[in-house]
């Protein structure tokens, strides 16, 4: 995730008025991030699956974090023991550095600037297909793929310049190459031998701080740049002969005191710029600083989540929202020695309110 975004005042007037569309109010399905966990011993992995089923969350999200062939099958073990505790399961796939035969060079947050237009697609090819593969024979499901993370972000996508504001020559060539890869592995994950089912979610956009100091380092409003898929040189890579994206990635960070304003304006953009006909997945939510808490109003961490899923729950009533994944475990929800933290427990009420689970009981609160 990007960590821009504006922590002070936020131009809330903008939000209200920005057009949308009213949808049925309906519950959308909560879901935790833990980032990184096949790296992680059995023990550790099972003790936070089963934490995250008790929370009541419906979904978990991860992605592998190499295509060796230790790193796929660390992952493989991980997918089996979220699926022994009944979560379904958003895969990120994003480009790594074994995907490249040019030089890449490190940027200034510690890991190497890759260029989805100069990923190498049949290196790209065959480490998804090994790794849909390896899922498939260890007789594992999937339910769903978000194909990039934060690829609005030059940290996370460098065809998106580092010093000014895109050109249309470079949005261009943004476009070109999310869109290649996007195709590339949609057209893996639905070929009949892996995963036709799964749904195909776009990359959550980072939405990047457009009023702060400095440089923009991400694209201006990249719902609207999304949208500019559905045409790139004639071709539709949102919806084709071959493939249908299921839904649209977006990632919503907000400051503790600016939380109703901040998720307002850019869910409210998103669906502006994208349509009503598929969800928007908040496949990242939460806040930046844990030392942010007590806000302004002198609100805890666990009051603010509240008034986060509350504000949620009000949009939800305006705009089509699919599941929403919570960034993230370890981070948020627990300490350094694995116990559940007190703002766990406002996941733990919210989802038995929303949908009464039974058994799976997790870690104490």
């Amino acid at each position: 995730m990007v960590f821009n975004r504006p922590l002070s005042s936020f131009a809330y007037v903008l939000a209200l008025a920005m057009t949308v569309w009213a949808v049925p109010a309906g519950s959308s399905e909560l879901g935790i991030d833990r980032s990184g966990l096949s790296m992680q011993s059995t023990a550790v992995q099972e003790k936070t699956l089963t934490d995250i089923r008790g929370l009541g969350a419906a979904w978990f999200r991860d992605g592998p974090t190499s295509g060796s062939a230790q790193g796929v099958a660390n992952f493989v073990n991980e997918i089996r023991l979220a699926k022994q505790r009944h979560l379904k399961v958003l895969i990120t796939v994003a480009q790594m550095d074994e995907d490249y035969d040019v030089p890449l060079q490190m940027h200034d947050r510690g890991w190497k600037a890759k260029k989805l237009s100069q990923i190498d697609l049949t290196k790209f090819t065959q480490r998804f297909q090994s790794l849909l593969g390896a899922l498939k024979a260890a007789g594992l499901t999937i339910d769903a793929v978000e194909f990039g993370s934060e690829d609005d972000s030059y940290y996370y996508d460098a065809d998106v310049p580092y010093d000014h504001p895109a050109t249309a020559d470079e949005l261009h060539t943004w476009l070109r190459g999310y869109g290649a890869f996007l195709k590339t592995g949609a057209t893996i994950l639905h070929d009949p031998r892996y995963y036709p089912a799964a749904k195909i979610i776009t990359f959550g956009m980072a939405h990047g701080c457009d009023p702060c100091k400095g440089p923009p380092r991400h694209l201006i409003n990249p719902a609207r740049a999304v949208a500019m898929l559905k045409n790139v040189d004639g071709f539709n890579y949102l919806s084709n002969a071959t493939y249908h994206v299921d839904g649209y990635g977006t990632h919503i960070y907000v400051s503790p005191n600016y939380i109703d304003g901040m998720a307002t304006q850019m869910l409210r953009q998103d669906a502006a710029a994208l349509g009503r006909d598929k969800s928007l997945w908040i496949t990242e939510w939460g806040f930046l600083d844990l030392n942010a808490f007590p806000n302004k109003k002198g609100e805890t961490l666990s009051q603010c989540i509240q008034v986060f899923l509350d504000t949620l729950d009000r949009l939800r009533t305006q705009i089509s929202i699919g599941p929403m994944m919570f960034y993230r475990y370890d981070t948020w929800l627990s300490d350094a020695s694995g116990k559940l933290l007190p703002q766990a427990k406002v996941l733990a009420t919210y989802t038995a309110k929303q949908s009464p689970q039974k058994g799976d009981a997790g870690g104490q609160l």
